[in-house]
């Protein structure tokens, strides 16, 4: 097909025999324009085709209607929610993602922020990024708008979005000590993020009150993926006495924990219960029926993008925190130790 010329303005202004600065206030929807007239020139402008050019509005502006979000790792299963709820709230209001996988690597975040900050985007969400590095923290201390999702650093006053790491870990605990549990171990994440150490000084305190058994010795720290829980198998398998229950850093290494016990001869629940902490599409399948934490990590994402664009909006407001809560989903991974 030929190419067509784009539509501008100018086109709709001839067309309506209105001048191009009343069309141009009624497709920005100013109250300057009569509502009879804006009907009129948006309707016209619908039917010539016209799209607003995404530099002129930017220029206008001074944005780019652009947001940076960085993701630890694009084939966790976790990651895809938390983007989609940034998505979310972007897309309502005419924001584009650039979006950078990291793959937990600090070389490769440190070059995907300042690629992201060279592009001149309007703010940075990091989900569960690096924040240990000089580097890392005088970007997001130098300007550019930045919400920090699922891990946070007290030298880094931004806004920050997260679960109730602590209610989450304590619910899961209780439950796993109300059906005879007293020998739990746990796999951590990556020791460097705040939200592992969250959940880990929950884990030792309420293991403690709970009465369970040595909990320190039972402590493995592990990754966010599958590769990990099978690594967490061995370890837990090979202990002279293992653990009837164990509580995994996310469901990806739950369910490598799973298998890694299964290739031992160990099977869920019958030997070992198994607890996650996600609580992603495949943990409902019935072939893993894993119990789970749930996180919402769809409107944790939402409220990062909404907390970013205020920010925008808001340079100097205070910087706010938000966390929201978590659910245990009980399934088929535990049960009663007999």
């Amino acid at each position: 097909m030929p190419d067509q010329k784009r539509v501008t303005i100018k086109d709709v202004a001839r067309e309506t025999g209105l001048a191009m600065s009343t069309v141009s206030n009624a497709l920005a929807g100013k109250d300057l324009v009569k509502p009879k007239t804006r009907a009129f020139v948006v309707e016209t402008a619908e039917r010539l085709g016209y799209r607003a050019s995404i530099v002129a509005r930017s220029l206008r502006a001074q944005r780019s209607y652009a947001i940076g979000v960085l993701i630890e790792d694009v084939s966790n299963p976790s990651a895809s929610a938390f983007v989609r709820g940034v998505e979310d709230v972007a897309n309502s209001v005419g924001c584009t993602l650039l979006l950078a996988d990291t793959d937990s690597d600090l070389e490769r975040q440190v070059m995907a922020m300042r690629t992201l900050i060279d592009r001149q985007v309007d703010g940075l969400v990091l989900i569960s990024q690096h924040l240990d590095d000089s580097r890392v923290r005088e970007m997001l201390t130098a300007g550019t708008p930045s919400v920090l999702v699922q891990r946070r650093d007290p030298r880094l006053p931004l806004d920050y979005v997260g679960s109730d790491n602590t209610g989450g870990v304590i619910e899961a605990l209780r439950y796993i000590s109300r059906i005879g549990h007293k020998r739990v171990g746990f796999v951590t994440g990556p020791i460097h993020s705040s939200s592992v150490l969250e959940r880990l000084e929950t884990f030792q305190a309420t293991a403690a009150e709970l009465g369970f058994e040595d909990p320190e010795s039972l402590i493995h720290e592990g990754r966010y993926s599958f590769g990990s829980g099978l690594e967490a198998a061995g370890f837990f398998s090979g202990l002279r006495t293992p653990p009837t229950c164990i509580l995994a850093s996310n469901d990806m290494n739950a369910i490598g924990l799973m298998q890694g016990l299964s290739e031992r001869g160990m099977a869920t629940p019958r030997d070992v219960s198994v607890v996650g902490l996600d609580d992603i599409d495949l943990a409902g399948f019935k072939a893993i029926d894993l119990t789970t934490v749930r996180l919402e990590k769809r409107a944790i994402g939402a409220e990062a993008a909404r907390l970013l664009l205020r920010r925008v909006d808001e340079p100097d407001r205070p910087a706010e925190s938000s966390i929201l809560p978590t659910r245990l989903i009980v399934r088929g991974t535990t049960a009663p130790l007999t």
